[in-house]
Formats: C-alpha cells, sequence, structure tokens
C-alpha cells in the first residue's frame, strides 16, 4: 500500500489529513524499531488502540516497553527512526523531519519527531517493563518495502485494557481519554481474565484505593472535563454522539469495569 492510500485509510475513520498523516509516520516508526531491534519492546498505549484496534482516538505517543535489562541505545533507535522517516517525510511534504533525543526525565528517555519548521508530530516514548504479562503480548506481522517485513509486538486489548485500568486510578489527575479507551475496549468485548483481574485487585490493595475513591474518580468524568480533553482529539461524529449522551456512555463502561470494587 502506497503512502497516499495509508494516509487515505485513516482519513475514511475520521482522522483529519494532518493526523491521519502522523499515524502512517507512526506505522513507520513501530516497523523501523521491531524490524531493527525485533526483542527489546512491547508496543502499548493510544497508538496501539489506533494501529491495530481501529480507534478513531488521536494519540501522539508510541509507547514501548522495554522487555529486558539491555536497552538499545537511544542513538541507534533515532537512526533507525531517521532512516526509515526521513523519506516519508518528504513524500507528504513535510520537509526534512527531525529528530530530538530528550534524556531529561526519569524513564529511558523520549524521542521527538518534528518537521523542518520545528511542529512537533509525535514522540517515542521509551519505558521499562511495566505490567506487561509474556502471555498478553501478541505478533502483528508487518510487510515493508522490497519485501522486508517485521513482526510488531503489542500488548493484546486485554492487557491494554489492564494498564487502561491502572492508569485510570493511579495518574494524578483524572483523564477523559483513559475513559474513552475504556469504553471502546469494552465495546470490542474486552474483558479481564481472572489472571489480569487479580493483577487489578493487587494494584488497589496496594494503594488502599476503596470504593470510594474509584467513584470519585468516575464522577470526575464530568461534562467539563470530557469536552475539555476530547473535543479536540476525536472525529465530530464520535465525539457529538457522547456529548449529546452527557458522556454517561464512558462513566458507565468504567463503572462496569470495576463493578466488584465498589
Amino acid at each position: 500500500m502506497d503512502i497516499a492510500s495509508r494516509v487515505a485509510k485513516y482519513e475514511e475513520r475520521g482522522f483529519t489529513r494532518g493526523r491521519a498523516e502522523i499515524n502512517v509516520l507512526m506505522e513507520a516508526a513501530a516497523f523501523a524499531i521491531f524490524r531493527d531491534f525485533p526483542e527489546a519492546f512491547v508496543l502499548f498505549g493510544g497508538a496501539t488502540l489506533v494501529l491495530f484496534y481501529d480507534s478513531v482516538r488521536h494519540s501522539a505517543d508510541l509507547d514501548l516497553l522495554s522487555r529486558g535489562a539491555q536497552v538499545p541505545p537511544r542513538q541507534e533507535i533515532a537512526a533507525s527512526l531517521e532512516r526509515e522517516l526521513m523519506p516519508i517525510g518528504r513524500i507528504m511534504e513535510l520537509g526534512a523531519l527531525a529528530l530530538e533525543i530528550d534524556n531529561s526525565d526519569t524513564r529511558l528517555g523520549r524521542i521527538f519527531v518534528s518537521t523542518d519548521t520545528g511542529q512537533r508530530l509525535f514522540r517515542v516514548d521509551l519505558s521499562r517493563l511495566g505490567s506487561a504479562i509474556e502471555s498478553e503480548i501478541e505478533d502483528h506481522r508487518v510487510d515493508g518495502d522490497a519485501g522486508i517485513s517485521a513482526v510488531i509486538k503489542s500488548a493484546t486489548k486485554e492487557l491494554l485494557l489492564l494498564q487502561k485500568a491502572e492508569a485510570f486510578l493511579l495518574r494524578r489527575a483524572v483523564k477523559a481519554r483513559d475513559a474513552y479507551d475504556i469504553y471502546l475496549l469494552k465495546g470490542l468485548g474486552t474483558t479481564l481474565s481472572t489472571n489480569l483481574r487479580a493483577h487489578l485487585h493487587d494494584t488497589v490493595l496496594a494503594n488502599e484505593i476503596d470504593s470510594s475513591t474509584i467513584s470519585s474518580r468516575i464522577d470526575r468524568v464530568d461534562v467539563k472535563l470530557c469536552v475539555l480533553e476530547l473535543k479536540q482529539i476525536l472525529p465530530p461524529d464520535v465525539y457529538e454522539v457522547l456529548e449529546d449522551a452527557g458522556f454517561e456512555p464512558l462513566r458507565n463502561a468504567v463503572k462496569e469495569l470495576y463493578e466488584e470494587w465498589l
């Protein structure tokens, strides 16, 4: 599939042209990283939902969990990205893309991908292995040019649901996007297995989270927060349906997820 067709695929799902182009660049970034460092990472987070589960929520983060103690040098990862993304950026008439390595925080680092005018398009976040479980990692074979392929290892939708459930409870501030992703995953029929529910139960106990705390965080997914966060990252037709319902479907999905702890 050529670049124009790949961009059109995302536009048909409701993404703007600019965000569709970012999605294609993120596809290419994931392909390059898993081609060149096939056993080093697991893909998770919102971008995984966009790339493999037809999410229409814009995500500008390509989240990667390292799978071992030995992490590829950031400079090598950036070089891999540069080789893959530069030709695509020129085809999209974005100019010469710029890559910036940021080591300022306590994680493994971030790599920002920007246009030659300084507009940041997306970032690659490198993190230590968190709640990834080997049985909950799946392979996506992706074909590239000249017969070259890569196997992208990502969290299953069940593990993504666990990660979103933990994020909803543990973030300092409640995020409406977490509630939306839980709503999306529940809509796909995703449930937590006995093993994953046990992981979530351990998280609840370890952080001394009681039912009133969970209820309070769900209540914070109100109209004001959802309008502020979701209006700018969802296609209008998807957003307007949720807005007309007062975003109650999001709260209901989250309540169902935590039902046994409420």
